[in-house]
């Protein structure tokens, strides 16, 4: 018996490890922290000696304090290249675009200059697309020299290639096609046809959209440092130029302000400038420093054995040599990458290690987590319904899960779609689900972030409440921020259009009162919620708001305990179906330190309309609704009491009328 205790620990190890394994491996799999990833394989780049061949010519501070303000006149740019012949550079790759044309003169000396050289390269600027398994360009978004110029060159390649999602530049595209078929080879891929190597781009590691990573030899300016002149050298002498002799040379702008700069994995924060990238580039080529990923396959391979080799040996071994025994296997993974890496290929170190150090709290947590299973399982369940806090009062103490309740004062808020009927008869099953999902989760999260309860969902319409099980003594507050919240951030997901072409208005009501709360239901099943005639008047209240055109609508009771934090205004004074007595209601509009002069003056003089009105002085509450109207004439509110004065104008209401609205429908 024992040894069959044994095994199955031992088995249960190899699960638990295993399974830790295998779904690191299917997040890796899917890109779940594929920036991260990245960002740490970048700390294997290395510094390593660049192509003697290779030398830059800047365009830096330097050169634009002594020749003048960039952009240079073209007949400089005529005189570098005369002087980058004259040192005999094999290749002339002048990164600088001319695509307007300036003097005529010093366009046809630029013309003259790249044609006598008959080695430049000029550069293409395109806006790539990434769709479909293939990278292309936009034919309406390029852009190159002007003819007479572009076509004196001996080639012209495309210079840009779109960043990784976490912005940073690491694979270049070879070649580019457009929807048209026409393909355009890159840069460097036409410099090697200029120096008749073009073999090289046949041999090059790409991954299945065509692009290469790029080797970088160093950080920004380190590499190139010792291959590096000064333009305003050449231009007037001041160095020999003799290492450029048989050189590739790269012209193009190292100055800060020139904006032509990229952020790399050797960047450290500090972008390179994108001459010294091309120059990357052309190295990666040129010595064959071929890198690419070890196939997603392997290193997912790799992650569920580690899992298992982790959680079983942990399990096996003492206590005091499982943390020295990941950490040795973590050094393994490490070693092992820096190996990879030297050779060519890419082995990201993050998952092996979010791996090692889940695998290891797993299995030395496993007896905790059987030994509280019970609990956990409570937890989980009521995590689905009800907040934080609920959770917890009830983990604290089992007996709130008996049926009962008591009698506090609370508030209570209930949401609703405008028009939910509408938007659901315009959408399919599917993506009525989906829209629907979307927007609770995000009411839900507000309700949650302001300490609330989730009472629950009905329909489109959300129920939570405020100050139980929890003492909470400015419930009225946190339920009213909640309101404002909501209106805010979902007018925010209308703009970025989280609900496609759906837009999505609520009306939220609140009430604040004596409520009874506790877990209400049978034996078999119950919830924890609110009930009483103040949840029920509450729910009216949220009714009101398509009544009035406004957003969030509570009672008097719920304004007194506001401490002044939110600017309001009295709407009416109503009876409610269900209820005999009539209820003062108010519109809640800002919280007051966000709020306009603009909304407080509306607040003030819609007050001061409305006390005319309930003193039966309908000619001056008609005219200072006339007032307000002109000020902001889409206030609902206002025009709705206006035409209230209208027809009390012309039928007075009887003696005894308070002022009272009765509404006979929900």
């Amino acid at each position: 018996m024992k040894n069959m205790k044994k095994d199955i620990r031992s088995w249960r190890a190899l699960l638990v490890g295993g399974a830790v394994g295998l779904v690191a491996a299917l997040a890796y799999l899917s890109g779940v922290f594929g920036s991260w990833d990245n960002r740490l394989s970048d700390l294997l780049y290395l510094p390593h000696q660049v192509d003697p061949r290779i030398y830059i010519v800047s365009i830096d501070d330097t050169s634009l304090t002594q020749i003048g303000r960039w952009p240079w006149p073209r007949s400089v740019h005529a005189e570098l290249i005369d002087k980058l012949k004259e040192a005999g550079a094999r290749v002339i790759a002048y990164d600088v675009n001319f695509p307007e044309p300036s003097v005529e003169k010093d366009d046809q000396a630029l013309a003259d200059s790249i044609k006598a050289a008959g080695n430049v390269v000029l550069p293409i600027e395109m806006q790539f697309i990434i769709s479909r398994g293939q990278v292309t360009y936009d034919p309406q978004k390029v852009v190159s020299s002007i003819p007479s110029i572009g076509s004196a060159a001996a080639a012209s390649g495309h210079v840009n290639s779109p960043p990784d999602t976490d912005n940073i530049f690491r694979r270049v595209s070879l070649s580019v096609s457009g929807p048209d078929g026409k393909i355009v080879p890159s840069f460097e891929a036409q410099i090697l046809e200029v120096i008749g190597q073009p073999s090289l781009l046949k041999a090059a590691r790409v991954d299945p959209l065509g692009r290469m990573m790029i080797s970088f030899a160093g950080a920004p300016g380190s590499a190139y440092k010792r291959q590096t002149f000064s333009a305003v050298d050449v231009l007037q002498g001041t160095r020999d130029l003799t290492p450029l002799k048989g050189a590739i040379v790269f012209v193009g702008a190292t100055a800060y302000d020139l904006h032509d700069n990229l952020l790399v994995p050797t960047s450290f924060g500090l972008p390179m400038p994108g001459v010294e990238v091309h120059a990357n580039i052309l190295d990666t080529l040129l010595d064959r420093h071929w890198l690419s990923a070890v196939p997603s396959s392997a290193q997912a391979a790799v992650l569920v054995l580690l899992g298992l080799l982790v959680g079983l040996l942990v399990w096996k071994l003492r206590a005091k040599w499982n943390l020295p025994l990941t950490v040795l296997i973590w050094i393994i993974v490490l070693v092992a990458s820096l190996i990879l890496f030297d050779r060519g290929w890419i082995y990201g170190i993050l998952w092996p290690t979010v791996v090692m150090v889940l695998a290891y709290a797993a299995v030395t947590l496993e007896r905790k987590i059987s030994a509280e299973r019970e609990k956990k399982q409570l937890k989980q369940a009521f995590s689905q319904y009800v907040s934080k806090s609920v959770v917890d009062s009830i983990l604290a103490d089992p007996g709130k899960l008996k049926l009962g309740g008591e009698r506090k004062r609370m508030s209570v808020l209930f949401s609703d779609i405008c028009g939910f009927t509408s938007i659901s008869e315009g959408l399919s099953p599917e993506k009525l689900v989906e829209l629907l999902n979307r927007y609770l989760n995000r009411m839900t999260e507000i309700v949650f972030e302001e300490r609330g309860v989730l009472d629950k969902y009905i329909g489109d319409a959300v129920m939570a409440f405020w100050n139980a099980p929890l003492e909470q003594p400015h419930h009225a507050e946190c339920a009213v921020r909640t309101a404002l919240k909501m209106q805010s951030v979902l007018d925010q997901m209308n703009i970025n259009k989280d609900f496609g072409d759906v837009e999505i208005r609520i009306g939220v009501g609140i009430n604040t009162g004596d409520m009874v709360v506790g877990n209400v239901g049978g034996d078999m099943r119950f919830d924890y919620t609110v009930i009483g005639d103040n949840v029920n008047l509450g729910s009216r209240l949220e009714a009101l708001t398509r009544q009035y055109k406004v957003g969030v609508i509570l009672t008097e009771a719920t304004k007194q305990e506001l401490d002044g934090n939110i600017l309001c205004r009295k709407l009416d004074k109503v009876a409610v179906k269900g209820k005999k007595e009539p209820v003062v209601i108010y519109e809640a509009i800002v919280e007051v330190h966000a709020a306009t002069a603009e909304q407080k003056k509306l607040a003030q003089d819609f007050e001061s309309a409305l006390e005319k009105y309930f003193e039966r002085d309908f000619s001056g509450a008609k005219s200072s609704c006339d007032a307000v109207l002109a000020v902001s004439p889409e206030d609902f509110p206002t025009q709705n009491l206006k035409d209230r004065c209208d027809h009390f104008i012309s039928e007075p209401p009887p003696a005894d009328w308070v002022g009272t609205w009765v509404y006979t429908k929900k």
